[in-house]
């Protein structure tokens, strides 16, 4: 009985040893040994974002590769390999938001390497790339594809190969295509500047500024409110005087639908006129 009793005590004794040692090995496992300050930031396109990256036992530590994903692809032409014996930590790493990434889900992971080029330790971050509507807007060149009137369409074959493009430098130009209106009347005005009203992130309205190359000192401004703004859409309304004509008033509301394009070499600002006769001295973008 005594045996049987003493067996029990020893094998009890020698499961408790196992069993702390195993916990022993799974804290030492779960240990981060390469930690970032955060797993996800936000940012703009051209604008830069940061991550502070710290390790727990430096001198185990070589170098940290760093290597870039889109969507579960990795971007071959991006790799990184910071030296840690030149580091201090925290170690703040930056990086910018090119337009490629606006295209899937990227994430940056950072690869602890040892001596013997064993990996010691990984850790990503995901950046959520914020696309503003100023950033939308300026990236694409918009086709007009619809023109709405108290209720019905009005845009003409003229109109519907219109082409604007909204510059940085808050120019605007027009590609009017190669169908013109019956008076030709696209070909008299020199299209000048564009204003914006809101934030990147929400533009509420936007100002046209075009000269009509028979009176170039006076700006003719007509403001568009941004009705929708999204994707590879763009809708503005405005308000025109239409009273001339029977049934409409001088503030009739005009919607406009504009379809996004790539910007191409196909663009051709006053369908290849000579930009430089069409311009004149009071255009001043940015100034108004």
């Amino acid at each position: 009985m005594k045996i049987k009793t003493l067996s029990m005590f020893i094998l009890s004794c020698f499961s408790f040893i196992l069993l702390n040692v195993s916990c022993d090995n799974d804290n030492e496992q779960d240990t981060q040994m390469l930690n970032l300050s955060t797993t996800k930031v936000t940012a703009k396109v051209n604008e830069e974002f940061s991550v502070d990256i710290t390790l727990s036992r430096k001198e185990s530590f070589q170098k940290i590769i760093v290597e870039k994903s889109i969507s579960g692809k990795k971007v071959e032409t991006y790799h990184k390999t910071l030296n840690v014996a030149e580091m201090q930590f925290p170690y703040t790493f930056k990086e910018e938001v090119v337009p490629e990434d606006e295209k899937g889900v990227v994430v940056y992971s950072f690869y602890g390497v040892g001596a013997d080029g064993a990996r010691l330790d990984a850790s990503d971050v995901i950046v959520s790339v914020n696309i503003t509507q100023l950033y939308r807007l300026q990236k694409y060149d918009w086709k007009l594809a619809s023109q709405i009137i108290q209720k019905e369409e009005y845009a003409e074959a003229y109109m519907k190969d219109d082409v604007y493009r909204f510059n940085e430098d808050w120019s605007w130009e027009l590609d009017w295509g190669t169908t013109l209106s019956t008076s030709a009347l696209e070909t008299l005005d020199s299209y000048c500047g564009w204003k914006m009203i809101g934030t990147d992130e929400k533009i509420d309205s936007i100002y046209m500024i075009k000269y009509n190359i028979f009176s170039p000192s006076n700006a003719v401004v007509t403001k568009y409110k941004v009705i929708r703004l999204q994707d590879e859409e763009l809708v503005l309304e405005s308000r025109q005087d239409l009273s001339f004509l029977p049934g409409f008033s001088n503030q009739e509301p005009i919607q406009e639908t504009y379809i996004a394009e790539p910007k191409s070499a196909d663009f051709k600002p006053y369908r290849g006129s000579d930009p430089n006769s069409y311009k004149v001295e009071a255009c001043k973008p940015g100034t108004y």
